[in-house]
């Protein structure tokens, strides 16, 4: 065995070995609390041999898709564990710098975090402009509308005929403004690289996957009164565009939740505002 790879076979020995800590830790304090993994599992949306791996720190089993960190926070916080040493062992000397080169290169660097926040703040500012130039502009549609129909109006209504010429008035202004923004759909945007499950009002599953920072997914809304459902391994990695506005964050990064519905969560946030 090469010497490389006898200080990568320590490494990966210490790293396993903080993680059975961490397990042990959290086992004990959820005896103590006498607490079931049942009644946790639920509580988290996590599955119980999820559980049992991070109690006995069998992490090198868990798939790699799922998020590991945020599931091992989120137990910690409900079981009451302080494992912030451990954690700040395993993301310092653990986590970039004994990375192979080609996974080193896809965690972000404090210079790109800077551009895409440079770019996401620009890219808001066009919208908004958008949005009023769009605003402005079916205003002066329908005022020019109007006037055309004024004449109209007037000889119409000389004849009793009033409820038709007004219906035909909005018909026609509401084909000619033919308003771009659609305001039945929305956007999710990753911010990192996070867990996501969307389901339709039917609980059916309609999109899952582990995104990265930068992905995009669109929804569309059937009908007005429809809605979507949304759980989440990571509650801070990513925010919402609905009906010009975005909306984050949900949670904290690495936080697991049992889901919410998306225009319920966004009337919260609203009335917060107020």
């Amino acid at each position: 065995m090469k010497k490389n790879e006898e200080l990568t076979y320590s490494e990966n020995k210490t790293k396993l070995t903080i993680y059975k800590v961490i397990g042990r830790k959290i086992s004990e304090s959820r005896k103590s609390s006498r607490r079931k993994l049942e009644g946790i599992s639920k509580k988290l949306n996590i599955s119980i041999e999820i559980l049992k791996k991070i109690e006995s720190g069998e992490i090198e089993t868990i798939e790699k898709e799922i998020p590991i960190t945020g599931f091992i926070r989120a137990f910690a916080k409900i079981t009451n564990t302080e494992i912030g040493e451990e954690l700040d062992k395993l993301q310092s000397e653990y986590s970039i710098n004994n990375m192979p080169k080609n996974i080193y290169q896809q965690v972000p660097s404090v210079k790109l975090s800077k551009i895409f926040l440079v770019f996401i703040t620009s890219f808001c500012f066009l919208l908004i402009i958008i949005y009023f130039l769009n605003t402005n502009s079916d205003k002066r549609v329908e005022m020019e509308i109007k006037e055309e129909f004024a004449l109209e109006d007037q000889f119409f209504q000389e004849n009793n005929n009033q409820d038709f010429i007004r219906d035909d008035l909005t018909t026609v202004i509401k084909e000619k403004t033919n308003l771009s923004e659609n305001k039945n759909y929305f956007e999710i945007i990753f911010l990192e690289q996070t867990w996501i499950e969307v389901y339709n009002d039917d609980k059916t599953l309609v999109k899952s996957g582990l995104f990265n920072i930068g992905d995009r997914i669109d929804f569309e809304f059937k009908t007005q009164i429809s809605d979507y459902f949304i759980k989440s391994g990571n509650l801070g990695g990513f925010q919402i565009f609905f009906k010009d506005e975005f909306f984050a964050p949900f949670g904290y990064s690495g936080e697991v939740n049992n889901g919410f519905y998306l225009k319920e969560k966004i009337n919260q946030i609203i009335k917060k505002r107020l």
